[in-house]
Order: C-alpha cells, then sequence, then structure tokens
C-alpha cells in the first residue's frame, strides 16, 4: 500500500497512519483513518452485549468513538463483539484501533462512498457497517444501535443483536 511521502500534505483519501483518512482537523497535522479492509474479514460482528444499555456509549458524534468503544469492551466482557473485534485488529504495526462512532462512519461514507475515487482502495461491502453509538431513546436502546451503509452513504437504527461487518478507525 502506498503511503504518505516526507514532507507530503494530509489531505482526504491519502492513505498514512494504517489507512486511509477521512477526517482532518483544523490544523490539517491530526485527524482519523478507516482500516483498508472489514475486520475479520468476512466475519460479522454483534453490537456488544444481548439486552444491555451501556449510557456511556450513546456519543454519535466525531471523537466519542473511542470513548463508546472502552464503554462498550468494559461493560461486555466475555463476549466477542464489534468493540473488542476492532480493539484487538493490528494493521501495519498499529494496534490503537476502535469502532467509530455515527457520524464517524457517515464522514467515511461522505468522502470514501461508493462514487469516490477511493471506493476501489477500500472495497466496502453493500452493506450495514455497525457503529460504536448506541440509540438514545430510553425505549430502544437496550436494543438498537446506529449503523451506515457506507456504500450507498445510509443510516439506520439496527438490532444489536445482528450480525454486521465492522471497519475499524484509530487517531492520528
Amino acid at each position: 500500500m502506498p503511503f504518505l511521502a516526507l514532507g507530503q500534505k494530509l489531505k482526504i483519501g491519502s492513505e498514512a497512519h494504517g489507512g486511509v483518512i477521512f477526517y482532518l482537523d483544523k490544523t490539517k497535522k491530526h485527524g482519523l483513518v478507516v482500516s483498508t479492509e472489514n475486520v475479520g474479514d468476512w466475519e460479522k460482528y454483534v453490537w456488544g452485549c444481548r439486552g444491555k444499555s451501556i449510557e456511556a456509549s450513546e456519543g454519535v458524534k466525531i471523537g466519542t468513538g473511542r470513548v463508546n468503544t472502552d464503554a462498550i469492551a468494559g461493560s461486555c466482557k466475555g463476549v466477542l463483539h464489534a468493540a473488542q473485534a476492532c480493539l484487538d485488529y493490528n494493521k501495519d504495526g498499529f494496534t490503537d484501533w476502535y469502532l467509530p462512532s455515527l457520524e464517524e462512519l457517515e464522514e467515511i461514507a461522505n468522502y470514501l462512498g461508493k462514487n469516490s475515487k477511493f471506493s476501489e482502495v477500500l472495497n466496502f461491502d453493500n452493506c450495514y457497517y455497525i457503529s460504536s453509538s448506541q440509540h438514545k431513546n430510553k425505549k430502544f436502546k437496550v436494543n438498537y444501535a446506529w449503523s451506515v451503509n457506507v456504500y450507498e452513504n445510509h443510516s439506520l437504527l439496527s438490532f444489536k443483536s445482528n450480525g454486521h461487518k465492522v471497519r475499524a478507525i484509530r487517531a492520528f
């Protein structure tokens, strides 16, 4: 995989820091990358523990994926789920991956989805990828989390207990 040459400017779609950049902060020196492959290849993972509400995983904004992931993993020990699969992911020597929040997945869809010039590098499947964001509604948060079809750029609520594809992200 080609990576940025020394001194080359970071930009959306650049391959760097173990993945493809989909978000840059105002300084253009820090941001987020998405893995170039599905975690677990064709494997599908449940969101977290069944029937459990984890209030610390309700963040939807960019920058909340890590907190959500840690909350899920801390509350759902002994279960192989999407958050733990991302925490266990190791790519190109990077081991600090996590499950993206709703807006982080939506940002990936906006810039790197089906009609982008980067879609061949990332090869997203035309399916829903689970986010780390639990639904906030009291009635539904036990059973639902947000997911995004990155390929088609469409978000919806999904059952936490259904198996979903997973992409990991990391900050740099």
